[in-house]
């Protein structure tokens, strides 16, 4: 119904999506292109040109431009010779048009505890219309009495009801969203190759925001925060294992993490990932899925459910070298039977938990829980069968050389009873 109301454009989001992409860049929409110049007219236009061009690229939708309401205003133009010769200035002129239109307040009412403002103004039948308005009497100081139409150009025209600002520059904003199945980033890039030259060939300037710049400046403190998870990690590794070679082999488990999680996004936020997955087989242009903050968020999660694994291989191959004399090839063949079913426990356990949120991905509310449970779920079906085999092989490289048994286990001397 929105859709054939001629004059209306409609955005479907959810509110804290909403709040925060205003806040961020005035906008709900995906790509917002933000113009900005003096003449409204010359932005109206550049505006028009733009929805016209980017409405043809692939992938984008809901483009609308111009979204200020006009009005029907009756300007009045004063004419200073004609004000100078009846002794009128423009502000007295003003004044007296505004107080016949408007009213002025000449005295206050009480009621009990209620004061009212008492108002004096033409009566509706005298300001009903522009005929009425030309009719205005004004009066000059010198006593002269003049009508309006005498002194002043009055014309009904069309005018912005609100006109847009930002950095002291009037703006035109043209907004888009991103089709199902089309990629943010591409898109962001189309639209600048296209929009780029009809701007900069009025000599005004552009600036591109959205969800994208958004999800950009996150992604960059995501970056960030994980280069810090992941120092933190490796410290507490270090105190938690006492060996920086064995703690790097269980940091191992990131990129064995990775793969699966970088899989899954592939498969099912592609567009016709299969297709595409042959085309980069191939060594031909693919088209790259989005990686959104949630995503991001899932990967974080995975590492230390992956890193978790991996502790509990090495601790225990480590435990039965030092207490119980095994060798290391004792140790990895036994450690790796004896901690198979904790492992595929804990994975399975969390698996499970994600399934029903990644095949309900698409129901509504599920835009944030959706790709980080499908990070997860991939990222731990890869890094739990790949630790069970290159974790075990990386630690026989890495103590191949420390064959040596250690001592068992010291018992205790038993208590002397008191006599």
């Amino acid at each position: 119904i929105l859709d054939r109301t001629p004059g209306i454009t409609s955005n479907i989001g959810q509110p804290i999506e909403h709040r925060l992409s205003h806040i961020l860049s005035g906008t709900p929409a995906a790509i917002a292109i933000n113009v900005y110049g003096e003449d409204l007219n010359t932005l109206r236009e550049i505006a028009q040109e733009i929805k016209t061009a980017v409405t043809a690229l692939p992938g984008a939708t809901d483009v609308a431009a111009n979204r200020e309401l006009k009005v029907e205003t009756l300007p009045i133009r004063y004419r200073p010779q004609d004000l100078a010769t009846y002794g009128l200035t423009p502000q007295s002129a003003a004044e007296q048009v505004r107080a016949a239109i408007y009213g002025e307040t000449v005295a206050e009412v009480h009621d009990g505890v209620r004061r009212y403002d008492l108002s004096v103004r033409l009566q509706p039948d005298n300001r009903a219309d522009e005929a009425d308005i030309r009719r205005l009497i004004l009066r000059g100081s010198g006593g002269a009495i003049v009508r309006l139409e005498e002194i002043a150009d009055l014309g009904p025209e069309l005018a912005s009801y609100a006109i847009s600002r930002e950095s002291s520059q009037r703006k035109a904003i043209v907004s888009l969203n991103v089709d199902e199945g089309a990629n943010l980033g591409h898109l962001v890039e189309e639209v600048r190759q296209v929009v780029d030259p009809i701007v900069h060939a009025r000599g005004y300037q552009v600036h591109y925001g959205g969800q994208f710049e958004a999800q950009r400046s996150a992604g960059q403190r995501m970056a960030w925060l994980a280069g810090i998870v992941l120092l933190v990690m490796t410290l507490l590794l270090q105190v938690a294992i006492g060996s920086w070679r064995t703690s790097l082999l269980v940091l191992l488990n990131l990129p064995l993490a990775l793969i699966g999680g970088v899989l899954a996004i592939f498969l099912s936020e592609s567009p016709d990932a299969w297709r595409n997955f042959i085309a980069l087989w191939s060594g031909q242009g693919y088209v790259a899925p989005v990686l959104s903050i949630a995503s991001l968020v899932g990967f974080i999660t995975l590492f230390g459910i992956a890193v978790r694994n991996g502790i509990l291989l090495v601790n225990h191959y480590g435990y039965l070298r030092r207490f119980e004399g095994c060798s290391v090839r004792e140790a990895i063949e036994r450690g790796s039977q004896e901690r198979l079913v904790p492992i595929l426990m804990t994975a399975l356990t969390a698996a499970l938990a994600l399934v029903p949120i990644v095949l309900e991905g698409d129901q509504p509310g599920n835009e944030i829980l959706a790709p980080l449970s499908l990070v997860i779920l991939g990222g731990l079906l890869t890094s739990t069968f790949l630790n069970l085999i290159v974790v075990p092989a990386g630690y026989a490289l890495l103590h191949r050389s420390k064959e040596t048994s250690a001592e068992p286990i010291p018992v205790p001397p038993p208590h002397s009873k008191a006599r």
